[in-house]
């Protein structure tokens, strides 16, 4: 039986998708099968940032009209055999996720539940950016979801420059989390690559990093300060002083 798992985004833009998305994929490379529910009903952001895009012949709205099953709906990730997308484009009523849930709960390890289906999961992943504009709405969404019934609700700082933690223009993920008051999964470097179905070498880690904690497998996070340290460091952030 699948480890339902609620991902949330702090606020509007934080990358709670791409994240849901690239953490799937992280845990499918640990083995484990996995199934993101990609919650946007009008755009299919999920499927986008799988590039799989139009190539859905089911979404979830078909298997609530009776036209499919809710299995004959799942996609898989043509280059990551475990990873799974259950895309909901069209779904008029919200509550038919729980249904989904239900029965896609047993043939995976790990279901990710992209902004849907929150009472179905008893985990909790909230998604934010290091800003002090993010501090308030994450501390909420936190709040919100374990008053909702969420027993376990962590946090990845998503979106992290670590030039800007190094200068101490904003906090480091350690202080924002202490801040808001969630425990720390995962850190999560800026690339601005994503969410174009490419990952750089140093995300790819961090996602890694992150799905190891997801597992309980390890407690470590991704630093973000380590590259602007030393003599490249300095050429980096005089670099970036100067963009």
């Amino acid at each position: 039986m699948a480890e339902v798992i609620y991902v949330a985004s702090a606020r509007g833009g934080s990358g709670a998708t791409t994240c849901a998305v690239y953490l799937a994929l992280a845990l499918a490379a640990l083995g484990e099968r996995t199934l993101v529910l990609d919650g946007d009903g009008e755009c299919a952001s999920g499927l986008e940032i799988c590039g799989l895009q139009g190539l859905n012949v089911y979404t979830l709205a078909d298997a609530e009209e009776g036209a499919c099953r809710v299995r004959q709906a799942v996609l898989q990730h043509p280059a990551s055999p475990n990873a799974y997308v259950l895309p909901t484009l069209g779904l008029k009523n919200p509550d038919y996720c729980m249904t989904a849930v239900n029965e896609c709960a047993k043939l995976f390890d790990v279901v990710l539940c992209d902004g849907v289906a929150a009472g179905a999961c008893r985990r909790a992943i909230v998604v934010s950016a290091p800003y002090p504009s993010s501090v308030a709405s994450a501390k909420l969404r936190g709040a919100r979801l374990k008053d909702g019934g969420a027993e376990n609700v962590g946090l990845i700082v998503n979106n992290v420059n670590g030039g800007l933690v190094y200068g101490g223009a904003v906090l480091s993920p350690q202080e924002f989390a202490s801040v808001v008051r969630l425990p720390l999964l995962g850190v999560i470097p800026e690339d601005l690559t994503l969410p174009l179905n490419k990952i750089r070498p140093s995300t790819e880690r961090a996602f890694q990093m992150t799905a190891e904690a997801l597992l309980g497998r390890s407690t470590k996070v991704y630093g973000t300060v380590k590259p602007y340290l030393g003599v490249t460091g300095y050429f980096k952030r005089k670099l970036r002083a100067h963009v």
